[in-house]
């Protein structure tokens, strides 16, 4: 072959593989999860020995879920996909969303009240008192924090407390329950306390090593708790995979994890739950097992996440658990209403794999007759041998060098033949390229159905971006900036939508093309209204009209520096948001400032007001607030705004901003505006000589995480302290420091009261 020819193939190749590379680091720089580059075909094709199914098809495939009707079914579907390696990663949860209206909706302006009972307090607990920040009236979330209006509940470390909190003056730890492994959050639910967390020590148990899969596991443990000195341990399970999120609804608790699984040694990767050291479910022998319903796509996938979906009955322990399984390529958000979970993740198809489509389309029949055999060889070969991507890749390098073996004018032709295709294809199916597809599950009392999936353009940004009202879905999206030699400029931008689904989850009306260039910072939805914040280097406040499901209307928007990373009430025309504050740089960048709560007027829904701003600190300043809303306190009755703060100052001119200020701070804020009334200080508990640790997640063992009240007194929670403040005059009560005694104990787990 002359060497101008090997020159040319080597540069093709090249060419191939950097698009394939930048497709990755483009949609990594996203950072959303993804699918991998996936072949274009289902099963039956797959047998067939066809690969370049078309791209409509594919579409169509990945979203007609079906459910294995056996184990036999189940091991088949994964023996004829490619081989996967187990990954040990801890993946982060789902985020979990609920929606927020007048019929469900904790009144934003109120504070929580609850009503206690026996097996949880006493009579000297009080009536007035906050929860967890939560979305849905009924579906509780778990944080690490909780009180029923007497006793605290915490988890700092590996411990968690037990705290008689209230009168705050007698406040006193009265037992701490100390893990082996690490717990991550809790419920509580009358006389029982809920508690779960990645389990790194069941490799010390003695079932683990009798165990084919070795990888991770979530504990889930209950404990009576009347005796608040002595809890008991009720109920101990673990589910095989890592935590992603949890509600509870009544006395269930919707309990969601996921596996990266891989077929091994002759078994399918169900996930097991396990009891007592006993696996109870998903217990598998010879082609007989006890498994859930399993959920998938006829598609070939590159590696196999199962989504767990599994119901618990905290307070009788005697009830069976219920649960589900959906294999999916990736996972992305969880929304929970009183009736249904929804679960969604984006997937994607790459604009090399629309090339490769067109390239076949077209070059496939010029190839000698021998090429063309080896083509079909490939096509061919089981998945197990040859990835459907590795097989793109091997045909991809067979067309290139068919190309550039013409002579120049036959390749300069055939190029623009095949970039014509690709903008025709690309205009038809830009839309297609990243969707978010959605799969809702009814609940009721502990039973699981799963009833439909739909799917929207673009990627969900959190829990807020979804809502349920009056039997409709409500979803806000993004979606991504393209960079492509074959989209028009309208398509290479980003840009907003809000979609309406019926309760077949089919889309009846839609509001696309919002904010062009930028993305979703937050999303609130109000009853027949939804806010909608996006960025770039301005903030824009979208008010959208959603009274007609069928046509949603932008009403009005208000631009302004800075962005709101989270919304919440005030009441149904005032709006509360918390981000940074913004400005533009010297060659037109944006530079990011201090932390900024704003106050929006949305009375005259054609122009939205900011009433009021207040800036916390300069560069660096930072709030857990921003990124989880649990760790936002609010009162419109008592006028109480409490976040956590981390506030950084540039001093003497340094170039790096130092850290001044780690507490909480807390406000005055009614319809006029802000008024900072105080700081509480977590910085060494207050006293000198004790140093600042990291905890292991990110934040110094001081930070606040937490605030909430009962009665009259703000309680401020970090990893080391228990702060009691009057609400009045912010006037120190007492600061209890989390520790007590130790003692042997042959549990995971021991009491020390």
């Amino acid at each position: 072959m002359p060497k101008k020819i090997i020159i040319k193939i080597i540069i093709i190749v090249l060419a191939l593989v950097f698009v394939l590379s930048g497709y990755f680091f483009v949609a990594s720089i996203k950072n959303l999860s993804k699918q991998s580059v996936r072949s274009l075909i289902n099963n039956e094709n797959n047998r067939n020995g066809k690969i370049f199914m078309s791209t409509k098809d594919q579409l169509a495939a990945q979203t007609k879920i079906k459910k294995f009707k056996n184990y036999k079914e189940l091991k088949d579907f994964l023996q004829n996909g490619p081989i996967n390696s187990r990954s040990y990663g801890f993946f982060n949860g789902l985020a979990g969303s609920e929606k927020i209206s007048r019929e469900t909706m904790i009144d934003p302006g109120m504070p929580t009240m609850a009503k206690l009972d026996s097996g949880q307090s006493d009579l000297s607990g009080s009536n007035d008192y906050s929860t967890t920040n939560i979305q849905v009236k009924g579906v509780d979330e778990p944080d690490i924090i909780k009180t029923d209006g007497k006793y605290i509940y915490a988890v700092s470390g590996n411990n968690l407390f037990i705290v008689d909190a209230y009168p705050a003056g007698k406040a006193d730890i009265l037992s701490k329950i100390e893990f082996k492994a690490r717990p991550q959050d809790i419920f509580v639910n009358g006389g029982n306390l809920v508690v779960f967390g990645r389990n790194n020590n069941i490799r010390d148990a003695a079932i683990y090593k009798t165990l084919k899969r070795r990888g991770n596991y979530v504990f889930f443990k209950v404990f009576n708790i009347k005796d608040k000195k002595n809890p008991k341990q009720i109920r101990d399970l673990d589910f095989e995979g890592n935590y992603s999120n949890a509600r509870m609804i009544g006395d269930y608790v919707y309990f969601i994890t996921s596996d990266y699984s891989y077929y091994y040694n002759n078994e399918i990767p169900l996930p097991a739950i396990i009891k007592d050291e006993k696996i109870v479910l998903n217990k598998c022998a010879g082609e007989k097992c006890a498994m859930p319903p399993v959920y998938y796509f006829d598609i070939p996938y590159d590696s196999y996440h199962f989504t767990t979906v599994t119901a618990i009955n905290v307070k009788n322990n005697n009830e069976n658990i219920n649960s589900e399984t959906y294999m999916l390529s990736g996972r992305q958000n969880m929304y929970v209403s009183q009736n249904n979970i929804y679960i969604t993740y984006t997937k994607y198809i790459s604009e090399w794999q629309l090339r490769m489509e067109v390239m076949k389309k077209i070059i496939y029949p010029m190839l000698p007759a021998k090429d063309r055999e080896r083509v079909d060889k490939i096509e061919a070969v089981e998945n197990f041998i040859l990835s459907p991507a590795e097989k793109t890749r091997k045909i991809g390098m067979m067309l290139a060098g068919f190309t550039a073996a013409l002579s120049e004018e036959k390749e300069k032709k055939l190029k623009e033949e095949i970039d014509a295709a690709m903008r025709k294809k690309y205009k038809d199916i830009s839309k297609e390229l990243e969707k978010t597809v959605i799969h809702k599950i009814s609940i009721d009392k502990g039973v699981l159905k799963y009833k439909t999936f739909g799917e929207v353009p673009g990627y969900v940004l959190n829990q807020f971006s979804m809502d349920e009202h009056n039997g409709y879905f409500r979803i806000a999206t993004t979606k991504s900036r393209r960079w492509s030699q074959f989209a028009e400029n309208s398509q290479q931008q980003s840009y907003s939508n809000l979609y309406v689904l019926d309760k077949n989850l089919k889309i009846i009306g839609a509001l696309e093309g919002m904010a062009p260039g930028e993305k979703i910072y937050s999303v609130r939805f109000m009853q027949d209204r939804a806010y909608m914040a996006a960025f770039k280097q301005t903030d824009p406040l979208f008010v959208i009209d959603l009274k007609d499901p069928k046509n949603p209307k932008a009403l009005g928007k208000l631009k302004i520096p800075g962005f709101s990373n989270y919304l919440h009430p005030y009441d149904k025309n005032i709006l509360i948001g918390i981000g940074k504050e913004t400005k533009e740089n010297k060659r037109g960048g944006v530079i990011t400032g201090g932390i900024k709560l704003s106050l929006f007027d949305v009375s005259d829904v054609a122009n939205p007001k900011e009433i009021d701003k207040y800036i916390l600190g300069g560069r660096g300043s930072d709030s857990i607030a921003l990124r989880d809303h649990k760790a936002f306190l609010f009162s419109r009755a008592k006028n109480l705004l409490v976040i956590p703060v981390t506030i950084r100052k540039s001093v003497d001119g340094a170039s790096y901003p130092k850290l001044i200020f780690n507490g909480a701070a807390v406000f005055k804020v009614d319809k006029t505006g802000f008024k900072l009334r105080g700081k509480i200080n977590h910085s060494n508990g207050g006293k000198k000589g004790e140093s600042e640790k990291w905890d292991g997640y990110g934040y110094y063992n001081n930070t606040v995480k937490r605030s909430l009240y009962i009665g009259d007194i703000l309680y401020t929670f970090s990893s080391k302290y228990l702060k009691m403040n009057k609400l009045n005059d912010l006037e120190l009560v007492k600061n209890l420091k989390l520790e007590k005694g130790d003692t042997a104990s042959d549990n995971d787990f021991k009491i020390i009261n």
